[in-house]
């Protein structure tokens, strides 16, 4: 009896365990089941996405970010979520904490603002923060001077924040022309032109990225928290090992209990749309006894190729939406999980782009006010005025000069006042300030000339040089440089308009013709004691600075 009553109970063991085994088995092929008719309709209708200089299709409902975008070292991101209002107040914020901090010496931060355009789009930009480094040469100890750069932009529905914490003044007109180069993209456009996309805008070629562009697509599906899709295209990294080579090292390196853990379904080369690469499929058993699955298809790249950057493509289930918290189930089983890879790693494809014009990037307009330092590329000709000097100080050159744009900014030599032994010896001072001079654009000379006001003195015509009185310095008419000066009773050695170095006199800027008598300036009398104003002028002799060179005075 004990033994018939052993076998009835293994028997019916077996067979609960059977029935068990046999549910299970259904409820594992129905949920399959389920589970691909939800992808098939997940991805029933796609989106395409372009990321860098590539293409992607998603899920038209997946909820999509773009971060970590860097172009030549230039950190850029974008958003479409933020207000006109909202932006102007950033702005604000961020001018006033910039313009109220200090130096590491003690000196205020900022040290150029400047406002630009970029087609519709308007902005700021700030150098700040000015850092020196000791740095231990093959000749010795120099230093090393960085700053911070910041820069904002809005265009109509976009806002486009641009930074970088370490890098040389001489860099910052760089950083300058690959702003101009930024078009705003419409919803879901996908350009036609050559170029970057980094979120909601396009950086057009070409542009200086130096073979270094940098972006990472995140996309999550609406009911699965757990699954995580990312695209990131890296151009400029060193060459590397692959990604089979690398996992088979770390694998290596696993205890026995770990490598138990995980089944490579997947590991091989794989082409996609002529894009050649490495697969590698895992299946991951947790240690609280849950499954997840981790997808990766990775191409290596060419390091001086934009266009053939490292792309990596992964799709992960069973992911914790919470940071740090354990593993949690795939809410999309085994079968599932690759027809949802199927669909969006084959879509993987170049942009297929117009060829870049060949033309130099645009420049952005440069405003009244604009200020440039010393050793960055001057980047409008005009009359820019020096922050140094005053209080005795004088600048060589003049306050005000004129640059032509594509020079260096000079740095100021600056002249203090003689002492009284140095006139005696003819000796004039000079020292140039620790810090790189600012200079500020005050007139682009794109005005019309004001009428000339009656009373001034008039320049000796050429036809009347007999009477040219003793001591007058003559000229022989050569071209002269902008910024050269001659004084009154000296002969016009250009004809062109000159600036009256008196800023009190009533003459500003005049138009003389070469050989011509220079005159002296006019100024408005005093008034008297009593109040009353003088009606006369009275003339006294004064230096003229060459502005323009014009051949005649209807020359704007």
């Amino acid at each position: 009896m004990k033994r018939l009553g052993g076998r009835r109970v293994r028997w019916v063991c077996g067979l609960t365990a059977f029935v068990l085994a046999l549910t299970s088995l259904i409820a594992s092929s129905v949920q399959a089941d389920y589970d691909k008719q939800k992808v098939a309709k997940m991805t029933e209708k796609m989106k395409t996405r372009c990321v860098g200089r590539f293409l992607i299709d998603l899920p038209a409902d997946a909820q999509v970010t773009m971060r970590y975008g860097a172009l030549g070292g230039f950190d850029i991101s974008t958003s479409n979520a933020e207000s006109e209002e909202e932006f102007a107040e950033r702005l604000r914020k961020e001018e006033h904490e910039i313009a109220g901090a200090v130096n590491e010496d003690g000196q205020p931060s900022l040290e150029a603002s400047k406002e630009i355009t970029v087609g519709a789009g308007r902005g700021k930009t700030f150098v700040y923060n000015r850092e020196r480094t000791k740095i231990l040469g093959d000749e010795g100890f120099f230093f090393s001077e960085n700053v911070q750069f910041l820069s904002m932009l809005r265009f109509p529905g976009v806002s486009v924040t641009g930074e970088i914490e370490w890098v040389a003044p001489r860099y910052i007109d760089r950083l300058t022309r690959i702003l101009s180069r930024i078009r705003p993209l419409a919803d879901e456009e996908i350009p036609s032109e050559s170029g970057f996309c980094l979120g909601h805008v396009i950086l057009q070629d070409p542009y200086e990225h130096d073979n270094v562009e940098t972006v990472v697509m995140f996309a999550g599906i609406p009911g699965h928290p757990d699954v995580n899709i990312a695209l990131s295209s890296m151009s400029g990294t060193s060459p590397a090992p692959g990604l089979l080579a690398r996992h088979e090292r770390a694998v290596s390196r696993f205890p026995m209990f770990m490598r138990l853990a995980f089944s490579h379904l997947r590991e091989h080369e794989r082409t996609i749309n002529g894009l050649l690469g490495e697969e590698l499929v895992l299946r991951a058993r947790e240690p609280n006894f849950t499954t997840g699955y981790s997808f990766q298809w990775e191409m290596a790249g060419n390091q001086d190729d934009v266009h053939a950057p490292r792309l990596k493509l992964e799709l992960e289930s069973g992911v914790n939406p919470v940071s740090g918290g354990k593993p949690v189930q795939s809410t999309l089983t085994e079968e599932a999980m690759f027809e949802l890879w199927e669909s969006i790693v084959t879509s993987i494809r170049p942009r297929p782009a117009a060829p870049a014009a060949n033309t130099k990037p645009d420049r952005p307009a440069v405003a009244l006010g604009t200020s440039a330092l010393a050793g960055e590329t001057c980047p409008q000709t005009g009359w820019w005025h020096c922050g140094d000097g005053g209080n005795g100080i004088s600048v060589l050159g003049g306050q005000r000069q004129f640059l032509k744009q594509g020079q260096t900014m000079p740095q100021a030599l600056l002249l203090p006042e003689q002492t009284m032994w140095q006139r005696l010896r003819g000796v004039q001072p000079s020292y140039e300030s620790a810090n790189a001079t600012l200079w500020a654009l005050v007139d682009k000379r794109n005005s019309e000339r004001k009428t000339q006001l009656p009373g001034l003195e008039q320049a000796l015509g050429v036809s009347e040089r007999g009477n040219m009185p003793a001591g007058a310095a003559p000229f022989n008419h050569v071209d002269m440089a902008i910024g050269s000066v001659a004084k009154t009773g000296w002969q016009c050695p250009a004809s062109g308009w000159w600036r009256c170095e008196d800023s009190q006199a009533l003459d500003g800027t005049r138009w003389f013709a070469a050989g011509a008598l220079l005159p002296a300036a006019t100024f408005q009398a005093l008034p008297r004691r009593n109040g009353v104003a003088h009606t006369e002028l009275i003339r006294r002799r004064s230096a003229w600075q060459l502005v323009r060179a014009a051949d005649s005075a209807s020359a704007s």
